[in-house]
């Protein structure tokens, strides 16, 4: 009986615990293969933030060589001092733009042995997946995905260096004169170096907002064991004894490097004081935990007064800055689509008409856009009781606009319909009836605009828009009325 009970029981349990095995190791493999793909989408995303930061080093360099050698020119011709102060200086913003383009071979292997905190966190990711994959250091596909990390890696710590030799660059010119680098030629390079790294800024915003792909994949990581240790473990960075301890490394080898271990910590107080380490170790942990406390509110108050001091000297740019144009080109394009509608006139020549339009508009400044855009013009009968539709006509629209505050602002136009007799094939004669002036006939009908705007807040992507505006042609067009009441809806 004895017998024939044990392996029957060993049976159920195998039973009872094979699910749950499953289970577990399904979980790992789902889990690895969320962890590669968010590595794979932060790469890509890495390589294309990569390839935008080149280029627009590559062009801020091409016009700092151009003013830098204006300011030579200029230099020689009025300050001889500060001339030969320049020659002296052996860095340039053209000996920049060749080590910017020799970003090949060792050059950028070398970069890649430097921290990078972008690059430490998709590590702790990869390190994340070894544990649920199974996976050994040495084998290929995690030897393949560190040559991966380390080559973007190195590509961004180079990045990194080419902006800061523009800044050293750009502060020895500034102290070539002593009015704090205002001199007109300074002036303009200035310029140029802060936009240009304004943009590089935006680029770099662009890339910590997160796609909906990466937001789902990182959203169920996140919620799976071991991850959040993984990713903030390496987002810190750790220690070099963390990392020792991760390679397997005991007390024994860490003592031999030089490292003082708590076994070794320990021995040697209790050399010193023997058996009364207990009461001792009891004293030390409360004056240790007192100066821990002291040391945090002494380092809170530096930082703080460090804090007030930097902002305090925050050197201010000699020009006025235009935050527009410290953003991409496509940053700056803002799209409204709007509608408005006009009364029939009494003598039925003209049917009630709706007009939606596109209008693409160029943020100037933070207050000044202007823009182009088309409309079309459709006819919808005299009445309630003759409702028709018809085509009335394509029409073209050019706009400024002048943002006040609380979504208040001024709105000017110039706009040209082209009616339905420029597009209609068939031979016909203009209605006799037609009002004709310089600024109507049969052809086209013009309008100048002005008014005011009204912003308002509808979602996180668009804002919606009241324009009341005046018609300063209205009169000889034959319309019932100057006003115009246009809705209009602005994506962010």
């Amino acid at each position: 009986m004895k017998i024939i009970l044990v392996p029957t029981v060993l049976f159920f349990l195998s039973l009872s615990i094979s699910p749950f095995y499953a289970f577990s190791q399904e979980e790992n493999a789902t889990a690895a293969i969320g962890g590669t793909r968010y590595i794979d989408l932060k790469i890509k995303k890495l390589d294309k933030y990569n390839s935008r930061i080149k280029k627009q080093q590559d062009r801020m360099l091409k016009k700092l060589k151009n003013k830098e050698n204006h300011l030579e020119r200029k230099l020689q011709r009025t300050d001889s001092l500060a001339y030969a102060k320049f020659k002296k200086q052996t860095l340039s913003y053209d000996s920049i733009s060749k080590v910017s383009k020799s970003d090949t071979g060792s050059k950028a292997d070398s970069f890649a042995k430097k921290k990078n905190p972008t690059i430490d966190s998709l590590r702790g990711v990869e390190s994340f997946v070894q544990c649920k994959s199974g996976q050994v250091p040495s084998s290929p596909e995690v030897q393949e995905k560190n040559a991966e990390l380390s080559s973007v890696q190195g590509k961004l710590n180079f990045r990194n260096y080419i902006t800061q030799l523009i800044t050293q660059r750009t502060n020895n010119l500034s102290n070539l004169q002593g009015d704090e680098g205002k001199a007109p030629g300074l002036i303009g390079i200035q310029k140029q170096v802060y936009y240009g790294k304004a943009k590089m800024k935006a680029y770099k915003d662009m890339y910590d907002d997160p796609t909906k792909a990466e937001d789902k994949t990182l959203e169920y990581l996140d919620g799976t064991n071991g991850f959040e240790k993984s990713f903030n473990n390496s987002s810190q960075g750790g220690t070099s004894i963390q990392t020792l301890g991760a390679s397997g490394a005991d007390a024994n080898k860490l003592e031999k490097m030089g490292y003082q271990t708590q076994h070794q910590f320990q021995s040697n107080l209790l050399q010193k004081f023997g058996n009364n380490l207990g009461g001792l170790s009891q004293k030390i942990s409360g004056e240790l935990t007192q100066f821990q406390n002291k040391q945090n509110d002494l380092s809170t108050i530096k930082e703080t007064k460090q804090s007030l001091f930097q902002l305090k000297h925050t050197a201010k740019p000699a020009f006025q800055v235009n935050p527009m144009r410290g953003l991409p080109f496509w940053k700056r394009i803002q799209k409204q689509y709007s509608w408005q509608t006009t009364r029939a006139n009494s003598d039925g020549t003209q049917p009630s008409t709706i007009q939606p339009s596109i209008m693409v508009g160029f943020k100037q400044t933070p207050k000044i856009t202007y823009g182009l855009g088309c409309a079309i013009s459709i006819g919808l009968g005299q009445s309630w009781q003759n409702v028709y539709f018809s085509y009335q006509g394509t029409g073209l629209r050019s706009f400024i606009t002048w943002q006040w505050q609380y979504g208040i602002g001024i709105y000017a136009g110039y706009e040209r319909l082209y009616k339905n007799f420029v597009f209609t094939s068939r031979e016909q004669q203009p209605n006799s009836d037609i009002i004709t002036s310089p600024h109507n006939n049969s052809e086209f009908s013009e309008s100048v605009l002005i008014g005011l705007t009204k912003s308002y807040h509808l979602n996180k992507n668009y804002n919606g828009s009241i324009q009341v505006l005046y018609d300063i042609w209205w009169a000889q067009k034959g319309l019932s009325g100057p006003i115009v009441l246009r809705f209009a809806t602005i994506k962010k």
